[in-house]
């Protein structure tokens, strides 16, 4: 048989297992709810006091600078923690063992789990997406080309984290404390919940490389048409590079429970 017409058949399997994780995963109400909540709570706190207070030496307002950490907060919440965590839960079920006697791809299954999680943050999103757009308005510039492509980045960014931390080697628990560190850890050194200002400067100067905080300020850049400057710009490409480690270092560990 050769790849194309394996391709069907592979595409069928696929779209049968995407869907028994989207119920899976909706099985579990306050993962959901919390995913979905989180970002709505920050919004409410921090977000709607200042929402439409205009940053000083700008034109431009203050909820258009969180709307992008906003939506990328969502993400990151999914895909660094909720993801991985997923994933740990599996391998402690031993289901990826089980999928062993079936003839099919453990790739597909994979991929499956990946989509259903991206299914979540789309969901996630779009709340956060409608609640701006009630409240405030959604700029023009969210649906242009380079917000659009840059915003694409950060979710491959993030899947290819996600999806290394939950095949690492470890137990459902370490993997569930790891995950959590790291998110919050990236979250609060983003300067997405308070200044960073206030923090000594060797502080300062290593979270530059936060991945959160260059992906959510380039997010902002193209978001209210400012331009992206070359040290952002060269740390995303550097950050892309890296997001493909990540995806070669999670896939090869995937295929060795497979």
């Amino acid at each position: 048989m050769n790849d194309t017409q394996g391709y069907g058949p592979r595409l069928r399997v696929l779209w049968i297992w995407y869907k028994q994780e989207i119920i899976l995963l909706f099985r579990e109400p306050m993962a959901v709810f919390f995913s979905l909540a989180f970002p709505l709570v920050i919004y409410l706190f921090i977000g709607v006091p200042y929402a439409e207070e205009i940053i000083p030496h700008t034109q431009v307002k203050f909820i258009d600078m969180m709307f992008p950490s906003l939506i990328g907060t969502v993400s990151a919440n999914l895909l660094i923690m909720g993801l991985p965590t997923y994933i740990a839960e599996l391998r402690s079920r031993q289901v990826d063992k089980r999928y062993r006697v079936l003839p099919l791809s453990g790739i597909s299954f994979g991929i499956a789990i990946v989509l259903a999680m991206l299914t979540l943050t789309t969901l996630a999103s779009s709340i956060i997406i409608i609640v701006v757009q009630l409240q405030h308005g959604v700029r023009a510039e969210f649906f242009s080309l380079q917000f659009v492509i840059l915003y694409a980045c950060f979710i491959s960014f993030l899947c290819g984290l996600g999806f290394c931390l939950g095949t690492l080697r470890l137990g459902q628990r370490t993997v569930n404390v790891l995950t959590a560190t790291i998110f919050f850890v990236l979250f609060f050194g983003s300067g997405a919940a308070a200044p960073l200002e206030a923090l000594p400067s060797i502080i300062q100067k290593i979270l530059e490389w936060n991945p959160l905080k260059i992906w959510f300020e380039a997010l902002v850049d193209a978001y209210t048409s400012t331009p992206i400057s070359i040290a952002i710009f060269w740390k995303i490409i550097f950050m892309i590079i890296v997001s493909v480690v990540f995806t070669i270092v999670g896939t090869r560990n995937w295929s060795r429970t497979d």
